[in-house]
């Protein structure tokens, strides 16, 4: 991981390491270009500066001009894992669907006995086994994969799932960090009324939500009545652990403490949601939702959505999602053996849960979950289609400032089938962005 460790003392946590996904490149069908040696300067300069463009929603700068700069025409040219998870990532925002990253290899070992148990496993509706266990519970925290928006969408679910059982507050890690209170309290009014995430600038929200999805699920939680809180850390410097400890402490501080009675869904990175040791692991330590735990006495509903994943952003030794895919055919599911919740791989044995969701379906050219999210797939506007190019797409809310989010965006090609919008029933307008 070159990029990421000459990065992780020198950028703000929230615009490091994002999701992934490949688009066509360049070459001829069949025809494998090679792996081109590039230097670690010229892989940060670009890297950073494609991180620098989507947080100002250049997407196509951040995607096709990051391999302009690097004079590659495709990503598997890259053999940096962490400059093609930022190009994929930013390539699943303007398609919705993450790829493989082919420059990464195995971090952990599967024991045989847990691949055999998932084997073996049933299932029944995630959605309706999380509100069974979070009426027992004042605090659900459910993870994502930053590689896949699926998870987000799926978030949103639980959202509405849990707002019927009175849940009102949604915490989210990738929300900007503020290290005083006052002021964090005070941005997420703000959020709240205009009910919108934003990109680059003074209302700037978060580097995750230049995914349309990841923005739309804040979007309708807002409309839903949820009350945001930030807690991500916003110290430089930090440990692993310190970072865990921090994220809890914020947490109780702001969502815990101010609400006794409040009901809180806790929206966070992968490990997070940890309640005990994780695979691979040498010198384990706290995660947040184990600290959380220990501090306040309440036992939280703990979710992992990332760990049986098509794309997992901690690889295992063994493709856990082509076992557990065909045990969700056409719902999201989490597994049980001998009775029990069944988790398995990274977090196995250290979350409540584990979501397996079906796999991957189009409708023209967009995935179908999409439909969960209040959505139905509407035509691009005939004036909007390139002549020539590429170009990308873009639908906001019809009222909302010139720095929101899109809530949905594709990229179109001149001369092929254009891929359907995928939007709710409101007032939108368009733009376009051609490279």
């Amino acid at each position: 991981m070159k990029i990421v460790s000459m990065l992780i003392f020198s950028v703000i946590v929230y615009l490091i390491t994002p999701p992934s996904v490949m688009t066509a490149s360049a070459q001829s069908p069949g025809v494998a270009l090679p792996v081109k040696k590039i230097s670690n300067d010229t892989l940060l300069t670009a890297y950073k500066q494609s991180i620098s463009d989507v947080s100002h929603g250049r997407y196509l700068g951040a995607s096709f001009g990051l391999l302009k700069r690097l004079g590659v025409e495709s990503a598997a040219q890259i053999d940096d894992p962490d400059v093609v998870d930022q190009w994929a990532q930013v390539m699943s925002t303007m398609t919705s669907i993450p790829t493989f990253n082919k420059a990464k290899g195995a971090d952990f070992h599967v024991p045989k006995e847990q691949i055999a148990m998932l084997q073996l496993s049933t299932a029944v509706s995630a959605i309706d086994e999380i509100v069974k266990r979070a009426r027992k519970t004042r605090i659900v925290i459910l993870n994502e994969n930053h590689l896949d928006p699926r998870g987000r969408a799926f978030g949103l679910e639980v959202a509405h799932a849990l707002k019927p059982l009175g849940y009102t507050i949604l915490a989210v890690e990738a929300l900007r960090p503020y290290a005083d209170d006052q002021e964090e309290r005070s941005k997420m009014e703000q959020l709240a009324a205009d009910g919108i995430v934003r990109g680059s600038g003074d209302f700037y929200s978060g580097y995750y939500f230049d995914d349309p999805v990841f923005a739309d699920f804040i979007r309708q939680s807002l409309a839903m009545g949820y009350r945001p809180v930030s807690y991500e850390t916003a110290s430089r410097g930090y440990t692993a652990e310190e970072r865990e400890q921090a994220q809890a402490d914020n947490l109780i501080r702001r969502a815990v403490q101010p609400f006794p009675e409040g009901k809180i869904l806790i929206y966070v990175g992968e490990r997070h949601a940890a309640e005990g040791p994780i695979a691979g692991e040498e010198k384990p330590y706290r995660k947040m939702a184990a600290i959380i735990k220990h501090k306040t006495g309440i036992d939280p509903l703990t979710i992992d959505q990332a760990g049986l994943s098509s794309v997992p952003m901690n690889r295992p030794d063994v493709d856990l999602y082509k076992i557990a895919a065909l045990k969700a055919s056409n719902v999201s599911v989490v597994l049980f053996e001998h009775g029990k919740p069944l988790t398995t791989g990274l977090l196995a044995g250290a979350v409540d849960l584990q979501v397996v969701h079906p796999p991957l379906k189009l409708i023209n050219e967009r995935p179908d979950w999409m439909l969960k999210m209040n959505r139905a797939p509407k035509l691009i506007p005939n004036a909007l289609l390139p002549k020539s190019g590429i170009r990308l797409v873009q639908v906001f809310v019809a009222n909302s400032p010139a720095d929101a989010r899109p809530i949905d965006q594709v990229l179109v090609e001149a001369g092929k089938t254009p891929p359907v919008l995928m939007l709710p029933v409101i007032n939108v307008r368009y733009l376009t962005q051609d490279f």
